[in-house]
């Protein structure tokens, strides 16, 4: 079983995750530094990162052309926010869906729209 920090990303690790996701399929590390606004982090930086995600268990590769290795996530951005949204329910509201909404409801200013679709979900 994995431990938490193996699946919990870093900030400079969701900017890789969020590349990858966004792209739709597998990327070399230059296609990666593309994906970046300016100033664009190095290309040994991402390296690094996309090889500690293949170590946690969130991207995979195969062999592109040449030396080249195409990257890809095994991870959907779905699976992982209901891994990390589970655990903060788990951890901050102990385990309870209600109280984890309550607080959103309580500290959010939501609008009368978004009101209306919780709502909605929750007489479906």
């Amino acid at each position: 079983m994995r431990s938490k920090t193996d699946y919990t990303l870093t900030k400079s690790e969701m900017q890789v995750m969020n590349a990858l996701w966004s792209a739709g399929k597998a990327l070399d590390v230059h296609e990666v530094v593309a994906k970046y606004d300016e100033p664009r982090p190095a290309y040994t930086t991402v390296s690094t990162f996309l090889k500690i995600l293949s170590t946690k268990g969130f991207v995979d590769y195969k062999k592109g052309n040449g030396k080249q290795y195409l990257y890809f996530p095994i991870v959907s951005r779905a699976e992982y926010t209901s891994r990390v949204m589970k655990d903060v329910k788990d951890s901050f509201f102990g385990g309870s869906a209600s109280r984890f909404v309550q607080f959103f409801v309580e500290n959010e200013e939501l609008s009368e729209a978004e009101i209306q679709k919780l709502m909605d979900l929750i007489n479906k």
